[in-house]
């Protein structure tokens, strides 16, 4: 009986050890401390954590397995990066996918949504007046997501899920933009606004002037 509890020990330390270093590599990959195309060593990562190299490694194949780095023979593990056609690509698909929730939104009003949406802002107005990024940077994706979960449709909300991950590697470029997060915090009031009013096209075309915004923000600094 011992010795389970023994192993069970054991085995929740290195969960907690993976769990660290995934942590800190992710919000380094998020804050844009790590960018993209920079190799990561096992052995510098060790060193700095002061864990074994196990953990790091099971670190990696989990970011991996979400798209935000990748491991090739003879290159190692580098961040993921995102060519000029991709992030065309990616904010195409994003600006349909907010606009159309958006627009879901407003035809199927809902006070708690929009009570969650408010209180999301709330928060990233403090996160603004103390200049705050990586707060404000973690409100934007629940904002966005609560948007994508407010409308029901699983398929809008797996594929905006799947969005925000590419997202996460622009994030903080975007954000860090001078001026930029004040009117990314005035866009998305707009966007709850629209939504408020009842009006599809309106929200639709709102969520879709936000997205823009963001893509020639990122563009300029890509």
């Amino acid at each position: 009986m011992s010795k389970k509890v023994g192993v069970f020990n054991l085995s929740s330390e290195k969960d907690i050890k993976r769990e660290q270093v995934f942590d800190y590599i992710y919000n380094a990959i998020h804050l844009g401390e790590i960018r993209p195309g920079q190799t990561l060593s096992e052995r510098t990562l060790s060193i700095k954590l002061g864990v074994s190299r196990t953990p790091i490694r099971e670190a990696f194949r989990q970011l991996e397995n979400l798209g935000l780095v990748k491991s090739e023979p003879h290159k190692g593990v580098t961040v993921t990066s995102i060519s000029g056609d991709q992030l065309k690509q990616l904010y195409q698909i994003r600006e349909v996918l907010e606009g159309l929730g958006a627009r879901i939104l407003a035809e199927n009003r809902n006070e708690e949504v929009l009570a969650a949406l408010t209180n999301l802002l709330k928060e990233a107005e403090q996160a603004v007046q103390q200049e705050d990024i990586y707060t404000l940077s973690k409100i934007n994706t629940q904002f966005h997501l609560a948007i994508a979960s407010g409308t029901k449709n699983i398929y809008l909300e797996n594929m905006m899920q799947t969005l925000q991950i590419h997202l996460r590697l622009l994030m903080s470029t975007s954000l860090s933009s001078s001026g930029r997060p004040k009117e990314n915090l005035k866009e998305h009031w707009m966007i709850v606004k629209a939504i408020e009013s009842g009006d599809p096209e309106l929200a639709e075309t709102v969520a879709s002037f936000h997205i823009r915004n963001a893509y020639k923000t990122i563009l300029a600094k890509f």
